[in-house]
């Protein structure tokens, strides 16, 4: 429990404030002023530690055991629960499925990833399971973070009985930084998405059936600091309501598909990094981000013209799914086109190239109007469910051609790495990479 204020206001609801992932209670005072804000505009605190790498339902079931004793310290009181990142999904898991929602009157999501966040697919891609096994990041909360498998919790979640017990308010962040900060590798990967804070796209900070409060230029660090957010949703703290409301969200609400502007790969080299992508005609630039667990000053990238790059800025992730992997960044105008390669010392390693090209767009048409020649090839992870709703590796596949609904009967999610590669309008190479997932329920059916 947090101080007590020097006078307790009536009108004011005690907050409970529940961390996100891979992080503790201390996120709302070290290195952050919310508490100290709280606090000082006369708030009753409460701050819940939860498993840090366990999933919306563990986390879930204890969630609703602490809300009922908070509730009875504070004399019966309805609470309003702040949930950061993750911490949205377990608050919303306690209250719907695990019946808490009579103790709260409102749930505040900061950079909540309501539909899962493309980061997780990644994580758990054949492309990058390496490194992210290696940082730790291969856990339960992470793969239950997965787009595909929130496609399927938004399912189950958004027309239960309990879901209109509460009422949800949302804050979104659209920075992710400069070149070469903490958050921008991140940011530059979800970019193709849309709107983002480096971790958590703008579209899926919102809960279908709640309310924005505000999307602003918040990182995914900012938008938990009570100096950025505080005076924001502190009217939804309040016992008595406010009469308007800035925008409300409809379940029907969908997430645009991407643009097809990424290469991104990955393994593990034991004793040196030889890789190497190709660029097409009429790019305007591109910017690489190469992840590894170690810093590599030796790090190179030569282009198709012999011309020798190393890399303008190197620095830690603090983006949750690869937190603790060293970034190291190129940014390349105007780039010759053909075989560029990377070299360097043996290492785990992921990296994503974001590519200026009007040739994203006509990749997404190749479907249906053939004016670029491409060849698909989809390799995929699955994870099952067991009895207790956890999700275990269960094997792996892979198929030449695009995927179809019909090659995945069992139940699980699947995490799909699709490589493109063919030919342009002008007859020049080309290649492209889609990480995506899907969750197959129990009865076959497929949410994505």
């Amino acid at each position: 429990m947090g101080s007590k204020p020097g006078w307790i206001d009536p009108a004011k609801s005690p907050i409970v404030f529940v961390h996100g992932y891979n992080n503790s209670a201390s996120v709302w005072w070290e290195g952050n002023d919310m508490y100290e804000t709280a606090l000082a505009n006369g708030y009753q605190t409460a701050f819940i530690d939860l498993h840090s790498d366990l999933d919306m339902w563990t986390n879930g079931e204890l969630l609703a055991q602490k809300l009922k004793v908070i509730y009875d310290y504070f004399g019966k009181k309805k609470l309003v629960v702040v949930g950061y990142s993750k911490g949205g999904v377990d608050t919303q898991t306690a209250l719907v499925h695990y019946g808490a929602h009579e103790y709260v009157s409102n749930v505040i999501t900061l950079s909540t990833p309501h539909r899962g966040t493309q980061l997780s697919d990644l994580a758990h891609s054949s492309t990058a399971w390496w490194l992210a096994a290696l940082l730790g990041n291969n856990n339960d909360a992470t793969r239950s973070l997965q787009t595909g498998y929130m496609a399927y919790f938004r399912s189950i979640t958004d027309q239960h009985q309990n879901t209109k017990m509460n009422r949800y308010y949302t804050l979104g962040g659209t920075k992710w930084g400069s070149f070469g900060s903490s958050l921008y590798w991140g940011g530059l990967y979800l970019s193709s998405y849309g709107a983002n804070d480096g971790v958590v796209t703008v579209s899926s900070s919102r809960v279908p059936g709640g309310t924005i409060i505000r999307e602003g230029s918040w990182n995914h660090t900012m938008i938990r600091e009570g100096s950025h957010t505080f005076s924001l949703f502190k009217p939804y703290t309040m016992t008595a309501q406010p009469l308007s409301l800035a925008y409300s969200i409809s379940s029907s609400e969908m997430v645009e598909e991407p643009n097809t502007n990424q290469i991104v790969k990955g393994g593990k080299a034991d004793i040196a990094i030889r890789d190497s992508f190709l660029i097409e005609d009429e790019v305007q630039g591109f910017k690489l981000a190469f992840l590894s667990e170690r810093l590599l000053p030796s790090l190179k990238l030569k282009g198709p013209d012999g011309k020798v790059y190393s890399a303008i800025k190197s620095e830690q992730d603090q983006g949750e799914f690869f937190e603790g992997a060293w970034s190291h960044q190129f940014e390349i105008d105007m780039p010759a086109a053909g075989k560029w390669t990377l070299t360097g010392p043996g290492a785990a390693y992921l990296y994503s190239v974001a590519i200026d090209s009007p040739l994203g767009a006509e990749v997404m048409k190749s479907k249906q109007t053939k004016s670029v020649k491409a060849s698909y090839r989809t390799e995929w992870v699955q994870y099952r469910l067991d009895s207790k709703k956890k999700l275990h590796a269960a094997g792996k596949g892979s198929k030449a051609g695009l995927v179809s609904d019909g090659d995945f009967n069992e139940a699980g999610i699947y995490s799909l790495s699709t490589e493109i590669s063919g030919l342009d309008a002008k007859g020049k190479p080309f290649e492209r990479t889609v990480i995506e997932s899907i969750y197959v329920d129990q009865d076959g059916k497929i949410h994505r």
